[in-house]
């Protein structure tokens, strides 16, 4: 028997394309990053990574939205609350405290576990939400303060310093930070929110690999990677 999905697991399934298409986006992206780093194409290269952090920012928030409309999760009200906010870090701090307040008979380390993921979400989207407003308003070599009329040397050393590695990094731990949210909105208090406490712990461990393994590597490392593969056809 074939079961009719609701209106919103439709609506879900419907949105989730958005989320595979910047997927799918990210790679190409990828493709033509590694393009420049094989030709030492500085200029192409610049243009990829400021495009690439264009992408980032997109799946994000398209991730968000894809979470917030996950089938049995939050309610209409709650959606629209989440929502509302135009800051991207809020509404992603408000997913995280919506999905919490299913836990109020859940103990003391619910406070800790919530201030720890709002940290993660600032690590991660801050910096780059900032950067990205540069970038979306055509400073991709000279920002300036909102008022337009002074230079932003905050904004400048931090848009020297991001490199694609760095990116790379920010896709896959944020992608460990989608799967945590995840949890806490499929966790349901019948089966003790066992959902949230396999993903939370599991989650964090992998954040902390990817970090360590990740903290060595440099574009000049995978410049000499990629010299010595073959560029593949199509790409």
């Amino acid at each position: 028997m074939v079961l009719t999905p609701t209106n919103e697991q439709q609506f879900h399934r419907d949105f989730s394309k958005n989320v595979a298409s910047m997927e799918a986006t990210r790679r190409k992206v990828n493709s033509q990053i590694n393009d420049s780093l094989r030709r030492d194409d500085e200029f192409s290269l610049k243009i990829y990574t400021n495009l690439y952090l264009l992408v980032y920012s997109a799946w994000t928030e398209a991730s968000l939205i894809k979470l917030v409309h996950t089938p049995f999760g939050f309610t209409i009200e709650e959606k629209k609350k989440i929502l509302k906010d135009k800051d991207i870090i809020n509404k992603w701090k408000k997913c995280v405290n919506t999905a919490f307040s299913k836990f109020r008979n859940n103990g003391s380390e619910i406070p800790n576990k919530k201030k720890k993921i709002h940290k993660l979400i600032d690590d991660y989207l801050k910096t780059q939400a900032q950067i990205r407003n540069k970038i979306a308003h055509g400073q991709w070599e000279f920002p300036l303060h909102k008022n337009n009329i002074t230079h932003d040397n905050e904004a400048q050393t931090l848009m020297n310093l991001i490199d694609v590695m760095q990116i790379d990094i920010w896709f896959e731990v944020f992608k460990e930070i989608i799967e945590i949210v995840r949890g806490l909105i499929d966790a349901r208090p019948k089966n003790n929110h066992i959902a949230h406490y396999n993903y939370y712990f599991t989650r964090l461990t992998n954040i902390q690999a990817i970090i360590d393994e990740r903290k060595t590597w440099t574009l000049a490392d995978k410049k000499k990677r990629l010299k010595l593969k073959p560029r593949r056809i199509g790409n």
